[in-house]
């Protein structure tokens, strides 16, 4: 319908443009026939009135001329060379006004003939006049003025034009018809391409169209078919890199963000609005300002896509975070199309750096004190006092004491280094928990009584064997036990408790000694941490055991958890998981 309509408009114009001319061209030539009558026809009035004309009377001239139109059925007008009517055929030509200003008049006095077609004024209709220069026998020039009236023109043109007019709509009529017909028989195709089309915009890739015909709509099919294959698969492809760029970007362990040329967002993972500080959901197609409000971000960023040289920096802290951020523009071989930002978690490579200074210098402190005594009373034994019964013996039982604590340090620091460089279980077997309980407290039973405590056991018989290492869970043990006894009171109560739930067995140490601290609970079991410093170093303590029994339960798949009150005691709770499985395992620990 579309392409019917302004074809039939344009048949319609053609049409109607032909009818016009045709109807002007008649119309012409009608009046082209009439003037070369009428000029004819002049020609033989003057001859007919000549000599009427050269005695310039009225009278003579008026009758002659009314006889003369009669015959000839038009009408006559003669006029003197200055414009005087001399007679006219249907006027009175004593009261006709002078009419040598008249165009047709004007005309023929330069060309010897002019015609004009006017309304007549004197007689009220329009009328062909045709005006001739002619002269009389004596030489006397004068016009002879034939006219016409154009009412039966007029009839005709109007009869022709209905007569085209007619012609015109039945010709109208049947172009439209066949138009139509035309129309819907090769716009079908058309209207299956554009319908394919918007298929296609709509995402429908299954759809194919109908090869069939000739020519070029039967070329077009073929190479819409071929484009629509082509398409499905560079989608699919499409689709296939976009997921796998999905996965690796959701995978990774850095924040990516991508962006156009003008910094708005593209593509960017979870991991970068983890790391960067901003919601994940709504980000992409927003401008990187409004989501990173670094100014050291923001500042790489607008240098890189100036000059397209990769930066590095460096942010500390951010979110928490410290992150190594790198800056480059993509594709690299090309003119830049936009940024990519990568955000590199360095926070836990930092905090080892700073929990190896931390390492170091707590070492070299620990180190540090019990050698410096073990130097200065070594030097006052060498400078006599060994010989003094008294300060003698006394300064040696100092170094031993001292030279203990060294050895106690270099052994925690040794156990604690293999259970960290070793992440797996060694050498695990079913252990009876209840029995290494009762070892632990067997041997630090004689620490209790020298300081008038009570150790209580609950360790009762039947409980489900877990498997691990008899020795780690035993070293665990012993220390829970060995502070609870140190940060204890003398006569204070010490109880340990071995319970059992579905999915654990739980070894809990509980005593009424001095508690700790909110604010300590959280470090007590980093290494060489000390609630209170100089009371542990003078009970002998080298501040890695609770470090150890966390490391014991890490290999463990277990927990070490702790709740304390400051004043009232603390209780210490190991969990280690019950096996899951059968497994065909060596039993040990048993009573």
């Amino acid at each position: 319908m579309r392409l019917f309509l302004p074809y039939l408009l344009l048949v319609c114009a053609a049409i109607g443009a032909v009818g016009i001319f045709a109807a002007w061209r008649v119309r012409q030539t009608y009046l082209q026939n009439i003037r070369l009558q009428l000029g004819n026809e002049a020609v033989l009035v003057a001859d007919l009135i000549g000599a009427d004309v050269s005695t310039g009377s009225i009278e003579r001239v008026q009758p002659r001329v009314r006889e003369l139109a009669s015959s000839l059925a038009c009408r006559i007008t003669i006029i003197e060379e200055d414009g005087r009517v001399l007679g006219d055929s249907e006027a009175d030509a004593y009261k006709m006004e002078n009419h040598r200003g008249r165009d047709e008049v004007m005309r023929a006095s330069v060309a010897g003939q002019g015609d004009k077609i006017r309304h007549s004024a004197t007689v009220g209709v329009d009328f062909l006049y045709l005006a001739r220069r002619v002269q009389t026998s004596d030489g006397k020039p004068y016009y002879v003025r034939l006219s016409v009236h154009l009412a039966d023109l007029a009839r005709q043109v109007h009869l022709l034009y209905g007569a085209l007019a007619s012609v015109c709509v039945a010709a109208i009529i049947a172009a439209a018809g066949l138009g139509f017909i035309f129309a819907t028989r090769h716009t079908a195709p058309v209207r299956e391409l554009a319908d394919f089309a918007h298929a296609l915009a709509e995402g429908n890739m299954q759809r194919r169209l109908l090869s069939g015909g000739q020519g070029e709509i039967a070329t077009l099919t073929a190479s819409l078919n071929a484009m629509a294959d082509s398409i499905s698969a560079l989608l699919d492809q499409t689709g296939k890199n976009r997921a796998e760029l999905l996965a690796i970007l959701t995978s990774m362990s850095d924040g990516v963000v991508a962006t156009d040329t003008r910094q708005r967002v593209v593509l960017v993972n979870e991991k970068a609005a983890e790391l960067l500080g901003f919601e994940l959901h709504g980000a992409q197609g927003r401008p990187l300002f409004e989501l990173v409000s670094n100014e050291p971000i923001l500042r790489i960023a607008s240098d890189v896509l100036k000059d397209g040289q990769r930066r590095t920096l460096q942010v500390s802290p951010l979110t928490g975070r410290y992150l190594d951020i790198a800056a480059c523009t993509f594709p690299t071989d090309q003119p830049a199309a936009g940024l990519v930002l990568v955000a590199h978690d360095t926070t836990r490579s930092v905090r080892y750096q700073e929990l190896r200074k931390e390492f170091v210098a707590n070492v070299s402190h620990e180190l540090r004190t019990p050698l410096t005594v073990i130097k200065g009373f070594t030097e006052t034994l060498m400078e006599g006092a060994l010989t003094d019964p008294v300060a003698g013996p006394k300064f040696l039982g100092t170094i031993r004491r001292h030279v203990d604590q060294l050895t106690n340090l270099v052994s925690d620091l040794l156990e604690l280094s293999r259970l960290e460089s070793s992440p797996e279980l060694p050498r695990p077997v079913r252990v009876d928990i209840s029995s290494v309980v009762r070892r632990a407290a067997d041997l630090l039973q004689p620490a209790a009584q020298h300081k008038s405590q009570t150790l209580l056991l609950e360790a009762g018989h039947g409980l489900p064997r877990v498997l691990g290492n008899p020795d780690y869970l035993e070293r665990a043990v012993s220390n829970l036990i060995d502070n609870a006894i140190k940060y204890s009171p003398e006569g204070g109560t010490i109880r340990v408790a071995v319970r059992q739930d579905a999915q654990s067995v739980s070894v809990e140490v509980e005593d009424n000694g001095i508690g700790i601290s909110a604010d300590d609970i959280a470090r007590i079991f980093e290494r060489f941490y000390r609630a209170d410093r100089s009371r542990s170093r003078e009970m002998g303590g080298t501040g890695l055991g609770l470090s150890i029994v966390k490391h014991v339960a890490q290999v463990h798949g277990g927990s070490i958890e702790v709740t304390s009150t400051p004043g009232a005691g603390s209780c210490f709770r190991l969990k280690i998981p019950l096996p899951q499985d059968d497994l065909n395992l060596p039993t040990a620990g048993a009573a």
